[in-house]
């Protein structure tokens, strides 16, 4: 067996509104960028009524951190 050691960036961003005067959480973004530029992008919707309300936040926060993933792993 030989061992394989690989670099990876990781990267994180949330998706917030503002509830009552306070920044609230309802999406978390994930990416995984290897050596090669390959790149995993993943969300967790945390709030599900706060994402049913707010989609189009959620889809042009998404549509930034995946510009912003893809920056990093140029």
């Amino acid at each position: 067996i030989m061992l394989t050691v690989q670099k990876t960036i990781n990267v994180s961003g949330v998706s917030s509104v503002d509830v009552e005067g306070k920044a609230t959480p309802f999406v978390y973004f994930n990416a995984q960028i290897q050596a090669d530029g390959k790149r995993s992008v993943n969300y967790a919707i945390q709030n599900e009524e706060l994402y049913k309300n707010n989609k189009e936040t959620f889809k042009a926060d998404r549509a930034d951190f995946e510009d912003a993933v893809e920056s990093l792993s140029v």
